[in-house]
């Protein structure tokens, strides 16, 4: 069977993820916090938030095309769920080449269906980004090193049911794997090397021993991490400076993390003290456990090496996450989730295709029908539940930054205090959010330089009575008009 319908049908299910993406989440939704910091670094009108050393710029190219125009937030979710659509089918649209049949497509499903992959879509955070430059390199690295290649156009002998078909290890092959390891490594560096590890490894693998390809993952590499490794020098002390201060920051160490990203799978987006996730829930934690099941009927399903590539490499992505980051959040294992969409799709479509008789084939293809809407059913209600508080909670932003402008505050300014980056932004101040309020009378460092610079600063807090002791002799100004929560503001006499 040709390639072309399962094009068009990857075409369909990338149309219908950016579809769902402005329905389900909509254009209306305000930055978060570590999305406003990386766009302050290419909005030219408003100063840049505080960018500290784990934090890499390869999301910030993504928005600049947008920020450098406007600083609506709609268009840039809008531009946003576009152009993830597209990268969705660009990913998993390389592996075309290498598995003819349903795998592909059903493998976009799977993944475009995620509550993750639907939520990060549009925003402004490089974990989404990762997973598809990971799925997309991957493809290029079986194009290059396979024996027979991956031509979509000669029909394999499962007779198109997933498996390989012809030769394709050109120098386009070679250039698009060191594109998307560049790309990885722009986004998050750390992840690049847990990315290129077992490829790099795979090469030792009978028929795979290819110069060209180890020099395409290293050219990569470096120049992937040519603008981190540069900036280390720049802003943070050097290298090893850089790197320990992104350790700490990311509490990396020996740990094991793994309950606590069982509990964020039902949508805390971030699973670290002091704040609390709560427990598991029972019907995330199964769909978590089917995840390995599935993968191995794939792997049987397959019984090909190169199937066994995806789930390496997902697993190899998976462990810094949960060995060495001393918390979770749902959005680091989006990567792990791509790529074992793979396996996955094609244990299903090998199930459906080896029955034989009509009653088993339509019992086989009603369980999966029925496990998939499941899924469905499961990514519907959290990503609802994930939507509309977070909906609420950024437009309490604005309505904190349009009451402060009230009180007449106006750039150059200093916004300090809870959520104060997000409404800093909003305001076209600097911004500086606490977490915990400082316990001493004396003033915080960045609002003592704010002051010296002759910045007009402000202090916000919500609902709690004085929360800092250098707020007492500032007078305090109620916002009644702001919801949720009760909120006030702090001025200087």
């Amino acid at each position: 069977m040709r390639a072309d319908p399962w094009r068009a049908l990857l075409m369909l299910v990338a149309a219908c993820y950016g579809l769902v993406q402005l329905v389900a989440v909509g254009p209306g939704m305000g930055l978060g916090w570590d999305e406003t910091v990386y766009v302050s670094q290419v909005d030219p009108r408003v100063p840049a938030a505080e960018f500290i050393a784990p934090r890499a710029r390869g999301i910030t190219l993504i928005v600049a095309p947008v920020t450098m125009v406007t600083s609506s937030t709609d268009v840039l979710r809008v531009y946003l769920c576009l152009l993830s659509a597209l990268a969705l089918y660009g990913s998993f649209g390389t592996w075309l080449r290498l598995r003819s049949g349903a795998v592909v497509p059903l493998a976009a499903l799977l993944f475009g269906s995620l509550w993750l992959t639907l939520f990060y879509g549009n925003e402004v955070m490089p974990n989404l980004w990762v997973a598809l430059g990971a799925v997309a390199a991957v493809g290029f690295f079986l194009r290059c090193t396979r024996p027979d290649g991956g031509r979509a156009d000669v029909v394999p002998p499962d007779g198109g049911r997933g498996g390989a078909a012809g030769p394709d290890g050109g120098r386009g092959a070679l250039v698009g794997l060191a594109v998307c390891v560049a790309a990885v490594a722009l986004l998050r560096p750390p992840d690049s090397l847990w990315l290129v590890l077992p490829l790099a490894l795979a090469l030792a693998w009978p028929g795979r021993r290819r110069l060209s390809v180890l020099l395409a993952l290293v050219a990569g590499l470096v120049v992937g991490w040519a603008d981190w490794i540069v900036e280390a020098y720049v802003r943070f002390g050097g290298l090893l400076a850089r790197w320990h201060a992104a350790g700490a920051a990311n509490e990396t160490g020996l740990h094991f993390s793994l309950p606590d990203h069982a509990q964020a799978l039902n949508g805390p987006l971030l699973c670290r003290p002091p704040g609390d996730c709560g427990p598991a829930e029972p019907s995330w934690v199964l769909w978590w456990s089917a995840i390995p099941v599935l993968v191995l009927l794939g792997l049987y399903a397959s019984r090909r090496a190169d199937s066994l590539l995806p789930a390496v490499v997902a697993g190899s992505l998976a462990a810094p996450y949960i060995f060495l980051v001393g918390y979770a959040a749902p959005r680091f294992l989006l990567p792990t989730y791509a790529l074992l969409a793979f396996p996955i799709a094609h244990g299903a479509v090998g199930l459906l295709g080896r029955t034989r008789g009509r009653a088993p084939r339509w019992a086989v293809a009603c369980l999966v029908t029925a496990g998939f809407l499941a899924h469905l059913t499961l990514q519907a209600g959290t990503l609802g539940a994930i939507v509309a508080p977070r909906l609420a909670k950024r437009e309490g932003d604005a309505l904190v930054a349009r009451a402060l402008e009230g009180l007449g505050v106006r750039p150059p300014c200093l916004v300090y205090g809870e959520q104060a980056v997000k409404i800093a932004y909003r305001m076209g101040c600097a911004g500086h959010t606490v977490l915990t309020w400082p316990g001493q009378s004396d003033l915080p460092a960045p609002v003592r330089d704010a002051a010296a610079a002759g910045q007009q600063v402000v202090a916000v807090d919500r609902g709690r009575p004085v929360p800092a002791p250098f707020l007492l002799t500032w007078e305090r100004r109620h916002l009644p008009d702001v919801r949720p929560g009760q909120w006030s503001a702090y001025v200087p006499r």
